[in-house]
């Protein structure tokens, strides 16, 4: 009867274990659990699959446009050699920072004398030169009636200029000044729409129009990037500059 009993607490407690053993998910001793595909997982001592990449769009490299301000060497081109195209001066001309009256004048070519033409702007009629007075410095000289041409200019690369920097002229006294040269207005210090005038460099004088005979109160020269103050009347009265 006792060992009827025993046995049947054995039973009991064998059920009760495999009962365990499946709720917990375990394996028995000896049995070799399942394989699963874990994403991501790799077996020891593989090598990872490498993600393929995908090559970014990117821009064309641009071109760079010629440029031309005070360079110390001509640019590469496949424009005529330099000494094909000459350019001369039958009066005595300015060459400039750039092509335009805009720009700062940086030398001259005197009657007579020639340059080694490099380039030329897009309309043509500005041609980009060796300074006579400077070997391996360069500028702009118009193509005007006091300028001549040996060779094919309109075969040279096309080049540009850094744009130029604007000068002005303003009036800061109570009269009304007559400016030369260009021969326009500048306002009373009060009109402030008016007493202002963006101007090229080069050499300016004011003429007081309030006093008899229009004096000169005024004479300068201005560069590009100034901003030059007329602060004296034809009564010789000073103005200061208002902040």
């Amino acid at each position: 009867m006792g060992s009827r009993n025993a046995g049947r607490l054995r039973t009991a407690l064998m059920v009760l274990l495999a009962l365990l053993v499946l709720v917990a998910g375990c394996t028995l001793p000896g049995v070799a659990p399942a394989e699963t595909d874990a994403p991501g997982v790799t077996a020891e001592g593989a090598e990872p699959t490498a993600m393929q990449s995908v090559p970014m769009a990117t821009e064309p490299a641009a071109v760079p446009t010629a440029t031309a301000g005070t360079p110390t060497e001509p640019p590469a081109t496949d424009a005529p050699a330099a000494a094909d195209v000459l350019a001369g001066a039958t009066g005595n001309l300015s060459i400039r920072r750039g092509p335009g009256l805009a720009y700062n004048v940086i030398a001259f070519m005197r009657s007579g004398q020639q340059g080694r033409v490099l380039g030329r702007n897009a309309a043509g009629d500005w041609l980009y030169i060796e300074r006579p007075d400077l070997a391996g410095s360069y500028g702009w000289l118009y193509r005007g009636t006091y300028t001549s041409v040996q060779g094919e200019a309109s075969a040279l690369a096309v080049m540009t200029a850094d744009p130029a920097i604007p000068a002005y002229l303003r009036n800061r006294t109570f009269h009304p000044m007559r400016i030369l040269p260009g021969d326009f207005i500048l306002a009373e210090q009060f009109d402030a729409a008016n007493n202002e005038h963006q101007v090229n460099p080069g050499s300016y004088e004011a003429y007081d129009l309030n006093v008899e005979g229009d004096p000169l109160v005024f004479s300068q020269e201005l560069r590009e990037g100034q901003t030059v103050e007329i602060l004296t009347d034809g009564l010789h009265n000073s103005y200061s500059c208002p902040g």
